[in-house]
């Protein structure tokens, strides 16, 4: 069976507490149907026994294991058609106003309906913006004069 057996085309992950508060998402790569019920299973991070990381394990087994998680996939992307993300800045330079603005380059759509911002900074390094805690707000683009 594939990772997406349970509900074709979804992407499933198994959170897995690492210890020191650090939760890992490890992503399901199989499915298998046990008694009537289907369980996933990850690559071991390794954690359980020495020498095994990689190894495909049961993941409700895996030391630590916390839960399974549906998470969103990408279905597709629009333009950033002059959106701006606003980010707070810690130090502003002397008479910025406190944000640094970055242009939207893509606005990414998930299958289950959600739209979040990608911005690129002055290196052009890509950013999905609300992975950020500093991003403040989205601004749309200025009117067009009229």
């Amino acid at each position: 069976m594939e990772a997406s057996c349970p509900a074709s085309g979804r992407r499933w992950v198994a959170l897995v507490d690492g210890g020191n508060g650090c939760v890992e998402v490890c992503d399901i790569v199989e499915w298998r149907r046990e008694d009537e019920e289907l369980f996933g299973y990850i690559c071991d991070t390794g954690r359980a026994v020495h020498g095994h990381k990689g190894r495909v394990v049961r993941a409700d087994r895996h030391p630590g294991f916390l839960t399974y998680e549906r998470r969103p996939q990408v279905v597709g992307a629009l333009p950033g058609m002059g959106w701006t993300v606003c980010y707070r800045l810690d130090a502003p330079p002397d008479g910025a106003d406190g944000f640094e603005r970055r242009p939207v380059l893509a606005w990414l759509v998930y299958d289950d309906g959600t739209v979040t911002p990608c911005d690129v900074d002055h290196d052009g390094l890509v950013y999905c913006s609300t992975d950020t805690p500093e991003l403040v707000h989205v601004e749309p683009p200025d009117p067009a004069p009229g």
